[in-house]
């Protein structure tokens, strides 16, 4: 008893039928009675030490041992005093017996477990709670949203639901990195707090997306008015790191009366609606209707549908063929793929490619045309005519282009078929290399490493910029539809091109010039030295019986077009083609 009395780490109390104090450990003095001597404390009360609540507590527990003979084991509870902090604390108390076995009392002991209460308190924390903004996380949201619509069982009333996306938030973790990002995050969750009504829930679901529970909005025009709200504070001026940034949001907005809907559903439909309006044009909301819903729903079919043409070989390539201006000899082809759909028969890529990049399908779709692509390109060779002059233009989606394993199996396929590398040329569009530029880097340095030639397509259409063609590692530029459709146009739109022919020339690149539909646009283009040119005017998509027989009958067909350019301009295209080649050449 000495042994456990003296003990400094251990707070053990013995106290007798009325509660008072018989003994008290030397851990107890120290932790308790703040260094008041034993008997000082011999007699007295917990009403002497704690707080009133906690001690009518104590002695309603101790009471009940005595009345039981039953031990309180381990009870987790808060010590709350007059003068000082509370600590968390697991108190045992056991009946205390003299040697006749009757109960004269009660012992036991008391530890603090104030940090271990704490540290279960922040796991806890974090469990249910964003680390970025500290706002209610996926698992939080979806145990309210169940109790909210378990509520309408309760009581009639209605759950509203905002869905809310970012809009073009990537290009803010692109341009400021992820700290700046992480700092938008954070403000615009602080927004949608303010905005927030007592008794709605925010939460961030994770990367840009946020949701808010509308808990008994009072009507349609009341939930409009808050996703009003929500839009506005998204889209108020933000400044980080002493920038100015233009932040909007989509929203889509869900209501329902059903306690029975299922907090999944509800999200999706939220989901759904937020979708229609970043196709609506972004920086709104949407209100979820059954007619959104029968899009969404026809999109999930044509989805389905795309894996089976995917797996049972529905698609299938042509290919655009390319000419030389100078002297309309062929030069390459672009492989370009298309869907044969069983009852609604050729699929143009515009309907279904958006869709395979939305569900992670383009990536199996770009590796099929590639292998396609570069086996084609093998049958067409011959001991007679090798086509070793021919060059095969394959698209890249800017999802591949992050994708470090890309060089690896661009270099399996071309060893399969045995092509040269020289020989294919991967094509990708301005928005998606800009958009991916510090992702995808490392990727477009492996590629160009392997030896195939890259493309910077559609250029014009996306950050039109001419400083972007210095940081590519791009040997070929092919200028957008729209801007060849306008060369007859203004004079303007003419030294536009002739500017971007002229530096993609001073920076070594060969100049395409796309969707030539009239004699005039051709003549132009030749005119100002585009280097070849691509159009259903000079051959549409074609089968590869098709391409094999323009070959042998190109150069006769477009003769006329080696009259376009002086004798001095082709002396300087020579001139080009060499300092090309020995650029090509250099390590």
């Amino acid at each position: 008893m000495r042994n456990l009395l003296a003990e400094p780490n251990e707070r053990f109390f013995f106290k007798d039928r009325e509660s008072r104090f018989l003994l008290v450990s030397a851990g107890f003095l120290a932790a308790l009675a703040q260094g008041r001597p034993l008997e000082k404390v011999i007699g007295k009360t917990d009403f002497d030490i704690f707080s009133t609540p906690h001690a009518l507590a104590a002695l309603e527990d101790e009471q009940r041992v005595i009345a039981t003979g039953r031990a309180m084991v381990a009870k987790v509870e808060r010590e709350t005093f007059h003068d000082r902090a509370d600590v968390w604390v697991s108190t045992t108390k056991l009946p205390l017996l003299d040697e006749h076995k009757k109960i004269i009392g009660t012992w036991g002991v008391s530890r603090d477990i104030t940090a271990q209460i704490e540290a279960e308190q922040a796991l806890v924390h974090q469990a249910l709670h964003d680390s970025v903004t500290g706002l209610a996380n996926r698992v939080a949201l979806m145990d309210r949203l169940a109790q909210a619509l378990l509520d309408l069982e309760r009581r009639s009333g209605r759950v509203g639901l905002l869905f809310i996306d970012l809009d073009g938030f990537k290009d803010i973790n692109d341009s400021l990195g992820h700290d700046a990002g992480d700092r938008v995050l954070v403000e615009v969750g602080r927004r949608l707090t303010d905005v927030a009504r007592r008794g709605d829930t925010v939460a961030r679901l994770g990367g840009d997306e946020f949701v808010l529970i509308c808990a008994h909005p009072s009507d349609d025009d009341g939930l409009r008015l808050i996703a009003d709200r929500v839009a506005r504070a998204i889209r108020a001026p933000l400044m980080t790191d002493g920038r100015d940034l233009a932040v909007t949001g989509s929203l889509g907005v869900v209501v329902t009366d059903d306690p029975h809907v299922g907090p999944g559903e509800l999200l999706r439909r939220a989901d759904i609606a937020m979708y229609a309006a970043k196709r609506a044009g972004r920086n709104r909301f949407q209100v979820f209707d059954a007619e959104i819903d029968l899009g969404a729903e026809s999109t999930a079919g044509l989805a389905a549908e795309l894996v089976r043409a995917i797996e049972g070989s529905e698609l299938f390539v042509l290919y655009q063929p390319l000419f030389r201006l100078d002297d309309g000899s062929l030069s390459g082809a672009e492989a370009l793929v298309r869907w044969r759909h069983p009852q609604r028969g050729v699929v143009l890529p515009a309907e279904f490619i958006p869709l395979a990049e939305e569900r992670g399908l383009i990536e199996r779709i770009d590796l099929f045309v590639l292998d396609e692509a570069c086996r084609q390109l093998a049958a067409w060779g011959s001991e007679d005519d090798p086509w070793d002059d021919f060059m095969i233009s394959v698209n890249i989606s800017g999802r591949n282009l992050i994708d470090p394993g890309l060089a690896d199996r661009v270099s399996a396929v071309l060893e399969r078929h045995g092509i040269m590398p020289s020989r294919l040329c991967l094509e990708i569009t301005e928005t998606a290399l800009i958009a991916e530029l510090g992702d995808a880097n490392q990727v477009v340095e492996s590629l160009a490493a392997l030896g195939v030639h890259l493309a910077l397509d559609d250029f014009g259409t996306g950050y039109s910029t001419l400083a972007h063609l210095q940081q590519l590692r791009t040997d070929i530029l092919k200028v957008d539809r729209s801007f060849v459709a306008e060369i007859g146009g203004r004079s303007r739109d003419r030294e536009i091109i002739a500017a971007v022919i002229a530096m993609a020339h001073a920076l070594g690149m060969t100049v395409v010039g796309e969707g030539i539909e009239t004699d005039g646009q051709l003549d132009k283009l030749a005119a100002l030295d585009c280097d070849e040119g691509q159009g259903d005017m000079l051959a549409p998509p074609a089968t590869p019986a098709d391409v094999a027989a323009l070959r042998s009958t190109a150069r006769a067909t477009h003769a006329r077009l080696t009259h376009a350019r002086s004798t001095t301009t082709a002396r300087a295209r020579a001139g080009r083609r060499g300092a090309r080649a020995g650029r090509a050449l250099r390590p």
